[in-house]
């Protein structure tokens, strides 16, 4: 420690401040230009480390090329007798830690927040990453402002900023270094990943957290411990905190990048508009003069609605399913309760033009288990008349202003594309999009971005005519439905942000987002009208799993909760596997396991379980989980868990190969369409593709492990892994799917998706015979999207198979 009146260059030490692993900080005296100042400088102990000096010498020249009322000011940097030292403005308050003896205010908790978030954003726009963000590294002045401290562990995004020596440059690129601290640390940053300024955003979100609680959320008695739950474990629910505020630091603390804000700008603007309702939940209040909405009930049929629009003329078309029958387009008028056929069975409404003329999808029918679709375009006057087709394998569309083209969302050898006209890619992913509606002007597009295939939690997003993304909002564990305002301000869209319900959300252009209408349960929007009315469905839906024996009549539904989907059946049908996807998990997708006896189910993890997950020997669990995918195998008995690394972007589904060994799965690179590859449960994390085939339905491994049976278009397609040659299974049809090889491999149990009823065909691969095996049928067939995943046990005795039940009630509300 220096004394009082020992001198660094021109400084004269005062007295001590504080010291800490980085350095000694002194209250000094510049002598030059007369004013105090704080002078950091490296302990004569770790002078010798060529690492400590780095690192000091990076924090100085991080600090100095910012400036900004919430960072500390840097003055000068130098080196005294070999000694390196930052020069600073000298701050009278206290570190933020001393205010966190108990609970801060809220409202504090958001001035606090904001300020933090300004320096972060003044940092982050020079590409620099703070890394170590934590209540010692933030000062509370006298007077209620903020300053962030100590870039010691600062992370460059462009190092070049800085250094153009390769020393520098590799120090501050190469991942799997651990720094910081661990109750304040980031998952990525834990795992030793390259982070970004996203990182910072959880490290805010931890500290926003133990502001508003006084305990910090991941907290345990070790720093592994803690570190393994910042990876792994939800924090405690916030208790008696604003809605808002809470789901904003949820949104922060989101383990997926990806899932975070994007900025801590959008953290800062979601603070703010807290700020401005005294932090209460960000729902729009309503003026005392404004009418009170009001909302007119239009269907009253028990059954599903699919899409509904406004016509110019005052009615409503849409597309539905009543009872038992099946897909067929109505039209209701304000006159009565009852509405007409359209005379267009098996047909949806995608849009309907200025003159009346419909855009409908003919065949509409779900693609695998999830919300994509697929059908026909074809146009109709609103007047009868017969359909013209327009173009196949179309997911969505909407007719251009002028009622000539149309913009339209399908998928083309493995890409989704937003196409207008029809043709002219203006956008293209290999991730699922749906909703893609213009603009009243068509000079923007907004679209729902799904992050797993066929899922429909989502995020809003806006582009332009040229494809570029102008606006991403934040993701939603459901969503259903999106429309823009009138005047093309806003796209309002139904979206789960919280366990409450899907509620009436809103985004505008500049990424703010509102609560329009908070709801108890689940709402889709279909339409908004030029004048202002929106065409909104309350909706009851359950996903449930039911299991029978061939040859009895008594099935047994083992569903757990409100949205149990299959995964997978053990090959002697003693249980079943299932995701829990919907508010009894939050949105959170959780694999339980339940036997076929009836007993309670377990959980398992939270993760996805797709196409089936378990070993041939019943013992293990292939789960999904984390972002990048990898995979988690639990034991179905006792025993540990482990992790199997894949470098895949995108994983759909999978199954064990025969030696419990290796898995097959369905997936693809970024950027690229799905294939089916092989993974070695103890290789090195690559998987090995095994066809060039693109894959988008179902498959099945055959027990050698030698014979892939996956749909297709035209059939079952029986792709050998001993010569590579694919060929079109004798017998099939067009629309059968494959469901699982019989013991001996000689056949094959396939089907075709139908609305209410599955026949199932045992399909011998030699000879082509095709013998019914049963017909799966639930006793009540009323919002029964479809019957899908089916799993039959080898031997043929036991079978398992879910479905989706929507019932609808179609509302036209105004004054919302």
């Amino acid at each position: 420690m220096l004394s009082a009146g020992a001198k660094i260059a021109h400084y004269e030490i005062i007295a001590p401040i504080g010291a800490g692993g980085m350095g000694e900080v002194y209250r000094a005296h510049d002598t030059h230009i007369r004013r105090d100042v704080a002078l950091k400088i490296l302990p004569t102990t770790l002078v010798s480390d060529p690492d400590r000096i780095h690192r000091f010498e990076k924090e100085a020249m991080a600090a100095g090329m910012l400036n900004h009322p919430n960072v500390l000011m840097v003055f000068d940097v130098g080196s005294h007798d070999g000694t390196p030292f930052i020069v600073s403005e000298l701050l009278e308050g206290t570190v933020l830690r001393e205010h966190l003896r108990g609970r801060v205010p809220v409202k504090k908790v958001i001035d606090y927040t904001l300020q933090i978030a300004n320096g972060l954003a003044a940092a982050h726009e020079k590409g620099i990453v703070h890394r170590d963000l934590k209540p010692e590294n933030v000062f509370v002045l006298n007077d209620g402002r903020l300053k962030l401290l100590d870039f010691g562990l600062v992370k460059l995004l462009h190092p070049d900023l800085l250094d153009s020596g390769s020393h520098t440059q590799q120090f501050v690129t190469t991942p799997g270094i651990v720094m910081g601290t661990a109750r304040y640390m980031s998952p990525e940053q834990i795992r030793g990943e390259t982070v970004d300024h996203r990182s910072d955003i959880f490290s805010l979100g931890i500290l926003v957290y133990e502001m508003l609680t006084g305990v910090q959320p991941f907290r345990h008695d070790s720093g592994v411990e803690t570190m393994n739950a910042i990876l792994h474990e939800d924090p405690p629910p916030l208790g008696d905190v604003p809605l808002g505020l809470a789901h904003i630091v949820g949104h922060a603390l989101e383990k997926n990048p990806l899932h975070r804000f994007q900025s801590v700008k959008d953290f800062g603007f979601a603070m703010e508009a807290l700020s401005g309702s005294d932090a209460h939940p960000a729902v729009t209040t309503r003026p005392a003069d404004r009418a009170l909405a009001s909302y007119r009930r239009i269907t009253f049929r028990r059954g599903f609605i699919m899409s509904a629009r406004f016509a110019p003329d005052g009615s409503v078309v849409y597309g539905a399913a009543w009872e038992d029958h099946p897909l067929e387009l109505f039209s209701s008028f304000q006159t009565g309760p009852e509405s007409r056929p359209l005379g267009l069975p098996d047909a949806d409404v995608l849009s309907v033009s200025a003159s009346g003329e419909l855009a409908v999808s003919l065949g509409r029918k779900y693609i695998g288990v999830g919300f994509a679709t697929t059908g026909t375009l074809a146009r109709v006057p609103l007047g009868g008349g017969a359909p013209r087709r327009v173009c196949d394998d179309v997911q969505e569309a909407q007719w251009t202003a002028d009622g000539r083209n149309f913009l339209i969302i399908r998928r083309v050898e493995g890409f989704y594309r937003i196409e207008s006209p029809i043709g002219h890619v203006i956008y293209k992913t290999p991730s699922w999009i749906s909703r893609a509606r213009f603009s009243p002007d068509e000079q923007l597009i907004a679209f729902m971005d799904h992050p797993v295939w066929g899922d429909d939690s989502g995020t809003v997003v806006i582009i332009d005519r040229e494809g570029k993304v102008k606006v991403r909002g934040d993701n939603c564990f459901s969503s259903s439905g999106l429309a823009w305002t009138p005047r093309g301000q806003e796209v309002w869209f139904a979206g789960e942000v919280t366990s409450r319900g899907r509620d009436l959300m809103s985004i505008d252009l500049s990424g703010n987002v509102r609560t329009v209408l908070p709801t108890p349960g689940r709402l889709t929007l279909h339409d908004i009208a030029p004048d202002g009315r929106v065409l909104l469905a309350m909706e009851s839906a359950r996903r449930e799993a039911v299991v029978g024996h061939l040859g009895e009549t008594q099935e047994r539904n083992l569903s757990w909760f409100d949205w149990s989907r299959l995964s997978g059946l053990s090959r002697d049908g003693s249980f079943i596997v299932f995701e829990e996807q919907a508010s009894a998990v939050q949105g959170k997708n959780t694999v339980f396991l339940r036997y076929t006896d009836g007993a309670p189910a377990i959980r398992m993890s939270e993760g996805r379980a797709r196409g089936n997950p378990i070993s041939p020997d019943g013992q293990w669990l292939a789960i999904v989980a984390g972002s990048p995918p990898e995979f988690q195998l639990h034991p179905t008995g006792a025993g540990d868990s482990r992790t199997v690394r894949c470098d895949l972007a995108e994983i759909t589904g999978w199954q064990f190969f025969p030696d419990a060994r290796r898995l097959l799965i369905l997936g693809n690179h970024a950027g690229t369409s799905k294939q089916l590859f092989e993974l070695a449960i103890e290789g090195d994390g690559v998987a090995r593709p095994l066809t060039n085939a693109v894959v988008s339905g179902s498959f099945t491994l055959s027990h050698d492990g030698r014979m892939i049976a996956t749909g297709a278009d035209q059939g079952v397609m029986l792709n050998s892994l001993d010569d590579g040659k694919n060929r079109l299974a004798p017998g099939c049809k067009a629309g059968d799917l494959p469901i699982e090889w019989t013991d001996d491999d000689s056949a094959l149990f396939v089907y075709e998706r139908t609305r209410g009823t599955l026949r199932i065909v045992r399909l011998d691969v030699t000879s082509g015979e095709r013998r019914e095996w049963t017909a799966i049928r639930p006793g009540d067939p009323a919002g029964i999207l479809d019957v899908m995943p089916v799993h039959i046990t080898p031997d043929g005795q036991t079978y398992a198979y879910g479905y989706r039940r929507f019932l609808s009630d179609l509302f036209i509300g105004t004054d919302l």
